[in-house]
């Protein structure tokens, strides 16, 4: 018997994500052997290639964001292979990264699980364009104890398994906890994610019998995702940037001068488009202009240090550093954010500059692509000198601040267009360095 509750905006959704969770037949995968990454097409196999298509018992409640659940115990039936036993499961988030732990009633390690033809995996199920499923499964590389991802086809198989960048630890032999971020799994911030636990056997028939897998929590959970919200982050790499690794189709694109009554312009096209960028702020207007700051953050974009008054700040030494600084503090009393990325105005540097910037906690980020658009030379202009000029790993200079800014502004729809025309991504210049971020 169901209790009628009063409706709000989550429940057609949370109920759609439950429905997927159960209507899709499971497909765990089992571990591959320690240098096989073949995609594999259908879950179901004959020799540890996966769990036959299933379908999940029926969801009786929502869940939460932890595994506390009574565990689904089968009596047992005397079959060779058998499931490990969960004893608790959990996942969590840490600003923007997945925290998955889960331990188990027996000793286990990826070899034991292949050989034992036995799996253990944490399914997603979560609203991306639609509702999605993939599968975390714990591999082996070697000696080491890793990951894999996997899209979950609605015919219960799986898409192409994918080596899932992950710290992963499994010094306790009946436990696993592992830490990747959403960007990797693909799951969009702010979403929410139904998730459980399941351990299972090869040829399993999760829809036909429980004999063969075990579930944490037994009905699925849901974790409604923050937004998170960066606090500083760690510079990488040289004192001094001009452009990312040629090696990656990725593009910066960055705007200087602001916050101005442009910027919300600018970020109007950039959302429009699903594009993040880096805005160099000027330290004297962040606090006259603190709300437009505050959404550049929110809205996924970096912030960077442009010097309190855009002065020549290339000699370095005490003034260079309290431009620097005061600018800093600014932006972090306005966002709460302390920035990494400085850039100097009018890209005069000098080694002194780049050194005392880096001891301040800076990486200094010059361009490789001048869109000279502060001399206004018409929207046209800007966009060829993008389009023509940008390569792997390039950092964009434009200005949403400063002037005028209208040309730029027009010109920029054309050019995220063009650009991912030929396969380019858009990265923060944080992504494109490596710069660590952190988060509150």
């Amino acid at each position: 018997m169901f209790k009628v509750v009063r409706m709000s905006r989550r429940l057609p959704l949370l109920a759609t994500l439950t429905l997927a969770l159960i209507a899709i037949p499971t497909g765990v995968v089992a571990a591959p052997a320690p240098d096989d990454l073949t995609p594999v097409a259908s879950a179901a196999g004959d020799g540890g290639g996966g769990a036959a298509p299933g379908n999940v018992p029926p969801a009786q409640r929502p869940g939460s964001g932890t595994g506390d659940d009574a565990p689904v115990e089968p009596q047992d039936t005397g079959t060779a292979l058998a499931p490990l036993g969960l004893r608790s499961a959990a996942l969590t988030q840490d600003g923007s990264v997945l925290a998955w732990t889960a331990t188990t009633n027996a000793r286990w390690s990826p070899a034991s699980l292949r050989r034992n033809r036995q799996t253990l995996c944490l399914r997603l199920v979560y609203e991306a364009g639609g509702v999605q499923s993939r599968e975390v499964c714990v591999r082996r590389t070697g000696a080491t104890t890793t990951l894999t991802l996997a899209r979950v086809l609605k015919s219960g198989g799986h898409g192409p398994l994918h080596a899932l960048s992950a710290r992963v630890s499994h010094r306790d032999p009946r436990a696993i906890s592992a830490r990747f971020t959403l960007e990797k799994a693909g799951i969009p911030e702010g979403s929410a994610v139904r998730w459980r636990v399941l351990s299972s056997t090869d040829g399993c028939n999760v829809g036909g019998t429980r004999d063969c897998f075990r579930a944490r929590p037994a009905n699925g959970a849901v974790l409604q995702l923050r937004v998170p919200l960066p606090v500083g982050c760690i510079p990488n790499g040289p004192d001094f940037v001009t452009n990312g690794s040629r090696a990656k189709r990725v593009v910066a694109l960055t705007f200087d001068d602001g916050p101005s009554t442009y910027t919300n312009s600018f970020l109007d096209v950039l959302k429009q488009k699903g594009v993040k960028a880096t805005f160099f702020m000027i330290g004297q207007q962040v606090a006259p202009n603190a709300s437009i700051a505050r959404r550049v953050l929110a809205e996924g974009h970096e912030i960077g240090d442009h010097t309190w008054s855009h002065p020549n700040v290339s000699a370095g030494g005490a003034f260079a550093s309290g431009q620097i600084t005061s600018t800093a503090n600014a932006i972090q009393t306005a966002t709460g954010f302390r920035p990494c990325a400085f850039r100097a105005p009018g890209g005069a540097i000098s080694g002194s500059l780049t050194s005392l910037a880096r001891g301040l906690g800076f990486n200094t980020i010059q361009w490789d692509v001048d869109t000279n658009d502060w001399q206004l030379p018409g929207t046209e202009a800007d966009y060829q000198r993008v389009v023509n000029g940008v390569h792997n790993g390039s950092i964009v200079l434009m200005h949403d601040g400063g002037g005028p800014r209208s040309q730029g502004l027009a010109a920029l729809p054309r050019i995220i267009d063009t650009l991912k025309a030929r396969g380019y991504g858009f990265v923060t210049v944080a992504q494109l360095i490596g710069a660590t971020m952190t988060y509150r």
